[in-house]
């Protein structure tokens, strides 16, 4: 029950439990009694400031990709960057996208007007906000060669530069500030459209090889100067399971979920990693968030 008079908040209130096996990639996990959707700049700050005052941890999801949710669920608020959505042009070679606008939205915005740079991010199933936050990319591009400027709130409105958000693999500053990301700032080059329209098709084209079935997309971080996928189809481990998880048999640093809780799929990848180390003596990091107890 939220009590508060801001009707920025309750219009942006979900009625119904945030069940996260409906709105993540990985298709499982519990649910969060509160959550919102908010649709304006101005409600996403008044729900932040909102969890910060009745102090409630809460978590951002946005397109729900990277992430491994407890079967419990989260004891906590889930803030959805969904409903913030929208992209305009700031400058000759720059545009700003809010945080929920999906890269399929953004591309479709950057095709009809004549906007090239982003095409490597073409099928990345990601909202502008998740892909700062994690410096996603594609084919060994990152998106953040393109951001000029990220938008956050953490109690005031800020916006980072691409220096302040210390960008590297998988990383950014964004990852340690309790936070909100509002929307991203890109830039871009103009191109003519049946050109942009041909790349973006070839990066779809080069994406179809990826597993099918509902995953995180790649579960760890490759060392420096390896394959994490090529390690774990060395150590022989494509087709372990647990439960309804199952290493793909397509691409190893792939789980897929054809029926198993977050459970199973934690416990897969724990005893990938514990196969790995025995065998080869790295130890493969995580790239997939997790949410809640495990």
């Amino acid at each position: 029950m939220i009590e508060n008079n801001n009707p920025e908040i309750a219009e942006s209130a979900l009625q119904t439990p945030f069940v996260f096996a409906e709105h993540t990639t990985y298709r499982c996990g519990g649910a969060a009694k509160l959550a919102f959707m908010p649709a304006t700049v101005s409600s996403a700050v008044a729900v932040y400031d909102y969890l910060a005052n009745e102090k409630i941890p809460f978590v951002v999801l946005g397109n729900g990709s990277n992430v491994l949710v407890s079967d419990s669920g989260f004891d906590g608020a889930v803030v959805c960057t969904k409903g913030l959505t929208g992209m305009y042009r700031t400058s000759a070679d720059k545009i700003f996208c809010r945080a929920g606008t999906t890269v399929g939205k953004l591309l479709k915005y950057c095709t009809d007007n004549g906007f090239g740079g982003l095409e490597y991010l073409a099928g990345i199933p990601a909202t502008c906000g998740g892909l700062a936050y994690m410096n996603g990319g594609a084919a060994g591009k990152y998106v953040a060669d393109n951001i000029v400027t990220v938008k956050l709130y953490d109690g005031k409105i800020r916006n980072f530069s691409r220096e302040m958000c210390n960008f590297s693999y998988k990383y950014s500053t964004m990852q340690d500030i309790n936070g909100l990301i509002l929307g991203v700032e890109f830039k871009i080059c103009i191109k003519p459209r049946d050109e942009i329209k041909k790349n973006i098709a070839e990066v779809i084209a080069s994406r179809r090889k990826l597993p099918k079935g509902a995953s995180c997309g790649c579960v760890f971080k490759n060392p420096a100067g390896c394959s994490a996928g090529k390690i774990i189809d060395e150590a022989g481990l494509k087709g372990l399971s647990v439960g309804g998880a199952s290493v793909s048999r397509d691409h190893a640093n792939f789980i897929i979920n054809a029926g198993a809780s977050s459970r199973d799929v934690r416990a897969l990848i724990e005893e990938v990693r514990r196969r790995v180390v025995e065998r080869t003596g790295i130890k493969l990091e995580e790239e997939v968030v997790y949410i809640g107890d495990f």
